[in-house]
């Protein structure tokens, strides 16, 4: 509130939501014979790197489309996600340069400078042929003026465009998400990735096991879009282009 020389202010009571976040188990086990070990001593190493690795696969793609349930939230199924309609007459399983605009357009400003683009692989031959009418004629948005003899740009309004297996095929929901991931709350159990051997479970087969467990959650921080000081058309820290089938 603007207020007088002298005069008292105005009080408020913001609301504040709680934000209840459950570590949920993500686990992984693997048998492996003792003559495998014996003869492979490497092979502890090597399933260390892989199960990490594939966590990390499952932990994005929770991230990105997780149910909530027993799982983190994903974006994709969050109450504060904005979805862009398909243009008017858009052709099926398309990506057009008026998708890009209005999704950029419905995206928090102060979010801007920290979204990236998550696309499936499919949507890259339409970029790499999107262009922007100019009179009779046209330009390039993706593809440097060079045309395909040089590496393209790489970037929608200057952010990075990264495919991604958790993305949807090519004109399905999902298929092309913006979004600032530092607005995605977690938390994970400090000791990251717990890996435990036992000998005693398989003991009589002469097989040792491995356990693999991280314990995680997460959500959106926005529970709704958030409806601007001026105009209607609510905005988002993510979001997704609609069905073009």
């Amino acid at each position: 509130y603007w207020t007088a020389e002298a005069a008292a202010l105005t009080d408020t009571k913001p609301k504040f939501r709680q934000i209840k976040l459950e570590l949920n188990k993500l686990t992984g086990l693997c048998y492996a014979t003792d003559e495998l070990l014996e003869d492979a001593q490497a092979l502890d190493a090597v399933l260390t790197k892989a199960f990490i690795a594939e966590f990390d696969f499952k932990l994005s793609n929770a991230i990105i489309r997780g149910s909530g349930a027993g799982q983190p939230l994903g974006v994709l199924n969050s109450d504060g996600l904005v979805t862009i309609s398909k243009e008017d007459g858009q052709a099926a399983a398309t990506f057009v340069y008026e998708n890009v605009c209005k999704m950029w357009a419905r995206l928090l400003p102060n979010s801007r400078s920290n979204s990236v683009w998550l696309i499936n692989a499919d949507v890259l031959p339409q970029l790499y042929q999107m262009s922007l009418a100019v009179g009779t004629g046209g330009a390039p948005v993706f593809l440097p003026s060079g045309g395909a003899n040089t590496s393209p740009y790489s970037t929608l309004f200057g952010r990075p465009v990264i495919p991604v297996e958790h993305c949807s095929t090519l004109g399905t929901v999902g298929d092309v998400i913006l979004g600032d991931f530092s607005q995605y709350l977690w938390a994970e159990k400090r000791s990251g990735v717990k890996k435990d051997v036992s000998i005693h479970v398989r003991f009589i087969y002469d097989e040792s096991v491995f356990r693999f467990v991280y314990r995680f959650d997460g959500q959106p921080v926005l529970s709704s879009a958030i409806t601007p000081f001026k105009g209607t058309n609510t905005l988002s820290h993510f979001v997704k282009l609609d069905a073009r089938t």
